[in-house]
């Protein structure tokens, strides 16, 4: 038997029951779903399937900056720069209006670093 970390086989073989699942607990709504759902697939490789499920989650609740900051970094990514500079100035908007400053600088900031790369 082989012995790595002083655990033999036979003690890893339970290991993976233990960890922490990556969903997070409790019910998520709808928009939480499709952000959970996008993250998954761009983790699988489907960069995508991933842009398509945050348009929808963006269509479903235009209100939500955070959905936009997301799709917006994700679409620079793959270099489609009209598309994230439009997301990341919706998103910037809707933080100023929610009085969230902090936040709105940041994202400010992604949106002069994504309109420089233009």
């Amino acid at each position: 038997m082989s012995r790595r970390g002083g655990r033999t086989v036979r003690d890893n073989l339970g290991a993976r029951e233990e960890r922490t699942a990556h969903r997070p607990e409790g019910e998520l709504d709808e928009i939480e779903e499709l952000i959970y759902r996008a993250r998954k697939l761009r983790r699988r490789g489907d960069t995508r399937g991933a842009i398509v499920l945050l348009r929808q989650a963006c269509s479903h609740d235009e209100w939500r900056a955070r959905t936009f900051t997301l799709l917006g970094a994700l679409l620079s990514e793959v270099g489609r720069h009209d598309e994230a500079a439009a997301a990341l100035a919706h998103a910037r908007w809707l933080r100023q209006r929610a009085g969230e400053g902090p936040r709105a600088e940041v994202t400010a900031r992604l949106l002069e670093a994504e309109l420089r790369s233009c």
